[in-house]
């Protein structure tokens, strides 16, 4: 069976999609998992832009094509496919995206708003849901205003989805006691765990985002959401 799982959260700007990406490459080159990416965050599709924007230069840039001819032959597969789509679109084929191979990690990119027509479908039947968060008072009401809804979704859809916090955007400067009493907040709910791993604030994660080449900056996120999930890893 596959693995649905989605980096969502209500609050735009927040490196949902830039998260998606890094783990989506990483996970498909490096640790060499079947991964299939469904763009679904309407009207933007920047996952699919990325994509369509990389083929192009991969075409113009010999240096870009020596990387490309040089990772894929070695990994003796072609780069993992990204559809774009509404939700609604996608709630109706999501049941057959269950029954891919074994083990193939299916990243659906979600809007930034929960309130679109047929998010309520789509996310009932999500595996494993990362929730972004970021010590400001904007990120962490959204945040429990997602986590909220996902509530919902469970107990009128049955739904039996996971769900992580992620520190995004994490700043060594950041107030511990504020940390610290969001963290007691989301684990009081009980149905949350919280990640260790924390992303830092760096643009570079932004810069290093590719559909094509992976980035080592995601390694560690990526090695505990191997253990969490139990993602078979197929590359050594």
């Amino acid at each position: 069976m596959a693995k649905l799982i989605s980096v969502c959260t209500q609050k735009g700007g927040v490196g949902k999609t830039t998260l998606t990406m890094l783990l989506a490459t990483y996970y498909h080159t490096t640790i060499g998992k079947p991964v299939t990416v469904i763009d679904a965050d309407f009207p933007q599709h920047s996952f699919d832009a990325t994509r369509r924007s990389e083929l192009a230069s991969v075409q113009n840039d010999e240096e870009l094509q020596s990387l490309y001819v040089t990772l894929y032959p070695e990994l003796n597969r072609e780069m993992y496919k990204v559809y774009r789509g509404s939700l609604e679109e996608l709630a109706m084929f999501l049941a057959g995206l269950k029954e891919k191979g074994d083990d193939e990690l299916v990243f659906i990119d979600m809007p930034g708003s929960m309130n679109v027509k047929g998010f309520d479908r789509v996310a009932s039947q999500l595996d494993y849901i990362i929730l972004p968060m970021e010590a400001d008072k904007m990120t962490f009401t959204a945040g429990l205003q997602t986590l909220d809804l996902f509530d919902k979704f469970r107990e009128a859809k049955g739904a039996s989805y996971k769900l992580f916090m992620l520190w995004n955007k994490y700043k060594k400067s950041e107030n511990p006691s504020l940390m610290e009493g969001i963290e007691t907040i989301v684990r009081e709910r009980g149905n949350v765990q919280i990640l260790k791993y924390r992303v830092t604030d760096s643009v570079s994660w932004k810069r290093e985002r590719s559909t094509l080449f992976p980035s080592d900056k995601i390694k560690g996120l990526a090695e505990e959401l191997t253990k969490e999930l139990t993602i078979k890893q197929t590359v050594a």
